[in-house]
Formats: structure tokens, sequence, C-alpha cells
């Protein structure tokens, strides 16, 4: 495996992590109510820490680091609180057995990878 396919590999074990096992209750609640957004903040920058050290080992430049990672901050946020405010306003779609539900849930998955594939395509090139 190359240097830089062994990149997106840890920045998509990173997103995983951040995402999954590093989310608190604090940060779900906020993320499913979409009002308090300082867990919706602190949740965004756990990703951004975690994909910030996986660029440090890669070595990147640390003017490109501290963009990516702003990058990965704001839209982690962006991204997490819009899809909040869209359930909110349409509940159907925060009720997981309809599809739309799942069909939401996996918007705002896609569209968390396709940031981590941005980044590691500035990083890695």
């Amino acid at each position: 495996m190359t240097n830089v396919t062994l990149l997106l590999t840890a920045l998509l074990v990173c997103h995983y992590l951040a995402d999954y096992c590093l989310t608190l209750p604090v940060m779900i609640r906020a993320k499913v109510d979409g009002r308090n957004l300082w867990p919706i903040a602190f949740h965004a920058t756990i990703h951004t820490v975690l994909i910030g050290l996986c660029l440090l080992v890669y070595n990147v430049d640390w003017k490109l680091l501290l963009v990516l990672m702003m990058i990965e901050l704001v839209s982690h946020f962006v991204i997490d609180v819009l899809k909040a405010q869209i359930s909110i306003r349409i509940p159907y779609l925060s009720d997981n057995r309809h599809k739309p539900y799942w069909m939401l849930y996996g918007l705002d998955q896609l569209l968390h990878q396709m940031v981590v594939v941005v980044i590691w395509g500035f990083a890695a090139h």
C-alpha cells in the first residue's frame, strides 16, 4: 500500500472514530434537536483534531495543514447543523423507520466523505 493510500485510509478511519466512537450523548442530542450548537462545534473539533494529526504524521506543510483543518472544522459543523435543521423542519425525516431518514443520513455521510477526499487530494498531491 502506498503512502497516499495509507493517508486516505487513515483519514477515513479518523472520520469513523470521530463520528461513531468519540461522539458523546450530548453531541447526539444536539445533532438531533439542532438548538445547542456548542456540542456540534465540539464534535466538529474532534474531527478536525484527528484529521490534523493524520496530516501531521503525513508531514503536510503547516500552512496547508491549517487550511485543511479549517475546511474540516467548518464543513463538518455546517453539514451537521443543516442536517439537524432539516430534520426539525421536516419531522418525518427524523424517524428512522422511514426510508427518507436513511436517505438524509446517507447524504450527510456522503458530504462528509467528499470533504475527506478533497482534503486527501490537497494533502497527497
